[in-house]
């Protein structure tokens, strides 16, 4: 063989061989993607206004002072609000007057007779000034500005004594560290950056943190001189916004590198974004906003969300509202809630709201369908609802009392599992129906069971097919109520039980969240629905998950978080889920 080939084929061969194997490693590193982008670490700055005139009574605080969330940073007045309160107390008070008198005139007589509930004039007059007097009560409360956040003061816009127009800033407040990281890449620069790269920030001192690209710009814009190597020198590009962990050690404003490892490419970009997202675990939790117009008349609390991909937004609820009268608040993706605050039209009373889907241009709504604490059981708390949406118009379209549809059929049933929920739905503290998340597809409804836990460490989802014809006759028939689903719900290291708080599905998964019953932990669960298996997507080190949603990308749950004093919201990143809500 060797005399065949010969000694100097061989030494060909092989430099051929090395020739071949250096021409294609120059390939691949062309072919990698290589990414250096100069950036400002930034924070959102945020803005104290009115939308009316306000007076400046006492400002406490000074341009660049450190201050910690809840810290008074102004007094102001409103003497119009002042001088409505004045006039609507004396108003109240000659009614309660007027109406003494004539309860005593009433006595004298002997005249008991009793109007309905609304037709008599008086009571409503009364009543409607004393809720006047406490929006305005509730207004005059609010000038008392505090800190949203843990921060530093910027701009200090006006002094003490002096009269502010609408919606002038009074002061800005700026977060301690910074949010985002905003680059840019040279237009004559070859990079593929796509939103939901993983990528290293590093500041001049050497700091290395990771970061997420969020968004990519579409259009080439002017470089800001600052974050250009050479200032006297022009330069244009595409902008870049990279979320970054709120404990991050960057300076507001300071100048940062972001950057890719060089990489072979040996699969496509969207594989690689895939295997990013689902091995990625970083989040974070962030506060929402709602604005003064909605926290004036109650403070939210938020039980479930369900994004609306036609306006962009998310449809959120809470589980009280003002005289029982239920709205839709809507909220981007920053955890920013708009002023309105949408009715239902034709929906005047339903109490407990824990959770909203959607399907198509259809919103359901539905209450927990358990008793008061005072072990009372109201119809307002036991409805299923049936919304059409027209751009941001939502009417009722159906309603029915599902508890009293659903008790009966699982009291008949024979799966003894069925037969046990009915038993210990008694409606008293201890034993008792209650739901706390939903959803609807293929025109069946599943029901994340809250109570009763039948089984220790386990979860129970229920299906009811054919929603329409429960609509159409108030009943639901033995063969149309079933358990879907019975699954493990243990967290690892854990010993305290969970309950389900509520519940989304794509094509192939349903993903479920939990909140822990006796220690400070939260959960997000993925759940096959051919085998019931269930693994854990998330784990919070915070109570009260109450709601989640797919995002706008589907490659994001969204949690919200519910407390007395407002709300969080979590973007959770996971193996792209396709399909709707």
């Amino acid at each position: 063989m060797e005399d065949f080939v010969g000694s100097d084929n061989k030494f060909l061969a092989a430099t051929w061989c090395v020739a071949v194997l250096i021409i294609l490693s120059f390939g691949f590193v062309l072919n990698s993607e290589t990414v250096s982008i100069l950036g400002i670490a930034e924070s959102r700055e945020f803005q104290v206004n009115f939308d009316t005139a306000v007076e400046i009574k006492q400002i406490h605080v000074m341009p660049s002072q450190v201050v910690k969330k809840g810290d008074l940073l102004l007094e102001l007045g409103q003497k119009e609000l002042d001088n409505q309160l004045r006039i609507l107390r004396s108003r109240y008070d000659r009614l309660l007057a007027e109406l003494k008198l004539r309860q005593e005139i009433s006595h004298l007589t002997k005249d008991y007779a009793k109007m309905p509930e609304g037709a008599d004039p008086l009571l409503v007059d009364l009543n409607d000034t004393k809720k006047e007097m406490d929006l305005i009560e509730n207004r005059l409360r609010n000038l008392f500005v505090f800190a949203e956040v843990d921060g530093a003061v910027g701009a200090v816009n006006f002094k003490n004594g002096e009269k502010a127009p609408a919606f002038a800033p009074l002061l800005t407040l700026v977060p301690v560290n910074p949010s985002y990281i905003n680059g840019y890449v040279n237009e004559n620069l070859h990079a593929t950056i796509n939103v939901g790269q993983l990528v290293d920030v590093v500041s001049a001192s050497g700091h290395k943190i990771q970061g997420r690209v969020v968004s990519v710009g579409t259009r080439i814009v002017q470089i800001p001189d600052r974050v250009m190597r050479i200032q006297t020198l022009p330069a244009w590009g595409r902008e870049v916004v990279i979320k970054i962990p709120n404990a991050n050690g960057f300076l507001v404003g300071e100048k940062v590198t972001v950057k890719k490892s060089w990489g072979i490419t040996l699969f496509s970009t969207a594989q690689a974004e895939q295997a990013e997202i689902g091995t990625d675990s970083f989040q974070s939790l962030e506060e929402i906003y709602f604005p003064a117009r909605i926290t004036e008349q109650f403070q939210p609390e938020i039980s479930g969300l369900t994004y609306i991909p036609e306006i962009r937004q998310f449809a959120m609820i809470s589980d009280d509202y003002p005289d029982d009268h239920p709205w839709i608040l809507l909220m981007n993706a920053k955890g920013e809630v708009a002023e309105q605050m949408l009715p239902v039209e034709g929906l005047d009373k339903m109490e407990d709201i824990e959770s909203i889907s959607a399907e198509g241009s259809d919103i359901y709504l539905l209450s927990s369908l358990s008793a008061t604490k005072k072990e009372n059981l109201k119809d307002a708390r036991q409805l299923f609802v049936k919304v059409k949406r027209n751009g941001i118009r939502f009417s009722l379209d159906k309603q029915v009392d599902i508890r009293k549809a659903l008790l009966p059929t699982l009291a008949a049933a024979k799966d003894p599992t069925l037969q046990e929920i009915a038993r210990q739905s008694q409606g008293t503290k201890l034993n008792d129906l209650e739901v706390e998340g939903h959803f609807v597809k293929d025109g069946d409804l599943y029901l994340a069971l809250k109570r009763p836990m039948i089984f220790a460490g386990e979860g129970l989802i229920l299906k009811v097919k054919n929603i329409e014809a429960l609509f159409e006759t108030g009943r639901i028939l033995e063969k149309n109520v079933s358990v879907a689903h019975r699954f493990p719900l243990r967290l690892p290291n854990k010993t305290t039980s969970l309950y389900l708080s509520d519940m989304i599905h794509t094509e192939d998964h349903i993903y479920i969240s939990t909140s822990c019953v006796s220690e400070k932990c939260s959960a997000v669960w993925k759940i096959n629905p051919e085998t019931s298996q269930t693994e854990l997507v998330q784990e919070f080190d915070v109570k009260k998950l109450e709601g989640i949603s797919l995002g706008p990308s589907h490659h994001q749950i969204f949690g919200v978080f519910d407390n007395k004093k407002g709300g969080k919201f979590i973007t959770i990143p996971f193996a792209a889920a396709q399909g709707q809500q």
